[in-house]
């Protein structure tokens, strides 16, 4: 067994039991960025926008907290989603 520094060093660890290396507070901002997905999709939908424009829109949401301007209602009105606290 190889030693480092005067002392023995430990097995590995098994698989099952590594830590995560995002830990977690990647794992909570994975969540956050589904949910603001679903949370802008939802709107953008209630706002009478096509599915496909409101995948768009709930993508860039998620990933950079706005939308950018694009047309809803119909195509009557030009609106954006924002995430407040940048």
């Amino acid at each position: 067994m190889p030693h480092t520094n005067g002392k023995p060093s430990s097995p590995p660890a098994p698989a099952d039991r590594l830590p995560d290396p995002e830990g977690p507070v990647a794992m909570i901002r994975r969540r956050s960025v589904r949910a603001d997905f679903f949370k802008a999709y939802r709107k953008a939908r209630q706002w009478h926008c096509a599915p496909l424009l409101s995948c768009a829109v709930a993508v860039r949401f998620a990933f950079f907290g706005d939308s950018g301007r694009f047309a809803s209602h119909g195509g009557w009105r030009v609106s954006r989603i924002r995430r407040d606290g940048f």
